[in-house]
């Protein structure tokens, strides 16, 4: 088993959309954090957020190469 272009770009592509979805979940969780008088319940989990983000990444791109797969999205090299 050899690792390809095509396996480069989903993994850069997913690493990409973790960083995107991590900081958007975290920056709101601050805010939520901020907004309640810093109460000690509302503290943002680091793991949940971690996860969250993760998860929201890898259905993001699994939506993304469904679609190309379907060919309701074309890609023309």
């Amino acid at each position: 088993m050899t690792f390809g272009q095509t396996e480069a770009i989903l993994l850069v592509a997913y690493l990409v959309l973790w960083w995107l979805f991590y900081f958007g979940v975290k920056m709101r969780a601050d805010q939520k954090y901020l907004q309640s008088d810093l109460a000690e319940d509302m503290r943002p989990c680091q793991g949940c957020i971690i996860t969250q983000s993760a998860m929201m990444a890898a259905a993001t791109l699994a939506i993304i190469y469904g679609a190309i797969l379907m060919d309701w999205i074309g890609i023309k090299q």
